[in-house]
């Protein structure tokens, strides 16, 4: 995108575009791709992520002020990495993109982001969560991880509306990935500068795991690897409801 490009005005349109996420589930890619898609479309964005953010993400699950903000505002809003209460968010005419990850592989993520990588944190909090290791650290986070799935699939997953994406296909299937991201928001994917969006795949790119980096390991099914067996078992039996509505049993 030049230069010339970037300073043209942007339009408006007559819906907003919701995107839904939860942290660790390549939140910041997929800002990316929606900032060029807005690029391209000359489409308003709404987002904590821009140089000068313009939204001001929840706070927690019953933010109910977060909607405020949104009255007078159209093109892509987001991400958003909490579900906030739906009631008077939407409009008939709002489109909904909610992009999540295996919750399994999101849990490991978070022990291996807030232990080493993730900045902020407490020196004190990243000591005992390690002191106490990753199996002790998932089982504890997945009761408020579940409640966030659980929201996103009772109330929004079920509105006409909305589409749901996986990260899975984010890291292995660009293409297909983008063409869904691209027709949920109504965006014409045959444009030829998505052609050139879709084989941008940074994440598919890290071949070698490092703690210490933002993409620590891309690839999907982390949790099979750094659990124990009857972790993952627990963690199963915890989460079984969720996994089975997202079709992630396997």
């Amino acid at each position: 995108m030049n230069l010339i490009d970037r300073l043209r005005p942007t339009k408006e349109i007559d819906r907003r575009i919701f995107v839904f996420t939860v942290h660790k589930a390549a939140s910041l890619g997929v800002y990316d791709v929606m900032r060029q898609v807005a690029l391209t479309e000359r489409w308003p964005i709404h987002s904590a992520n821009l140089k000068t953010p313009n939204l001001i993400e929840p706070e927690d699950i019953s933010d109910t002020g977060f909607s405020k903000q949104l009255t007078r505002c159209s093109g892509f809003v987001g991400p958003v990495r909490l579900p906030v209460p739906v009631e008077g968010l939407l409009a008939e005419v709002d489109k909904v993109i909610i992009h999540l990850r295996d919750p399994r592989d999101v849990l490991v993520s978070m022990f291996f982001s807030w232990v080493y990588s993730h900045p902020g944190v407490d020196e004190g909090v990243r000591e005992r969560h390690q002191e106490h290791g990753i199996e002790r650290f998932v089982m504890h986070e997945a009761i408020a991880l579940k409640e966030k799935y659980q929201l996103y699939i009772d109330n929004y997953l079920s509105l006409p509306q909305s589409t749901l994406l996986r990260y899975e296909d984010f890291v292995l299937d660009r293409p297909a990935w983008l063409q869904s991201f691209l027709e949920a928001a109504g965006a014409n994917p045959d444009r030829g500068r998505y052609r050139k969006l879709a084989s941008v795949n940074h994440a598919a790119g890290v071949t070698e795991e490092n703690v210490r980096a933002h993409i620590r390991k891309a690839a999907p099914g982390d949790h099979r690897e750094k659990l124990e067996k009857s972790t993952i078992e627990k963690l199963n039996r915890r989460l079984e409801s969720v996994l089975t509505a997202l079709d992630y049993t396997s």
